[in-house]
């Protein structure tokens, strides 16, 4: 599951970008898209992360379709896009960091 993961990284990384150099309200424009996007990617990520069930996947893509609602929407409710557009990109590291975490079972016994 990992070109999933690399397009809403990307998608994450377009809209910090954006939040970051464009001043509101032009910047909406620039983060309602990915945001849409990231929604689709996202549950596409949250169907295969349930089957097999894999808890910290999942978790990871279900607070990703959260904020990538929050990316697309959130301009309009005052939210400051920068924060759902950088959440989005560290979230696609969180599977990753926890898989690091958890120690491997050993074969020896």
């Amino acid at each position: 599951m990992r070109w999933p993961r690399i397009v809403l990284a990307v998608l994450g990384a377009v809209a910090t970008l954006a939040a970051l150099t464009i001043q509101a309200p032009q910047v909406f424009a620039f983060t309602f898209l990915p945001g849409i996007a990231a929604v689709v990617v996202a549950a596409g990520c949250l169907a295969a992360d349930v089957i097999p069930y894999r808890p910290a996947h999942a978790a990871a893509s279900a607070a990703t379709i959260a904020d990538a609602v929050l990316l697309a929407v959130g301009g309009q409710l005052g939210v400051p896009v920068l924060i759902p557009a950088a959440l989005l990109l560290l979230l696609q590291l969180a599977p990753a960091a926890h898989r690091r975490s958890v120690p491997l079972p050993s074969r020896h016994g």
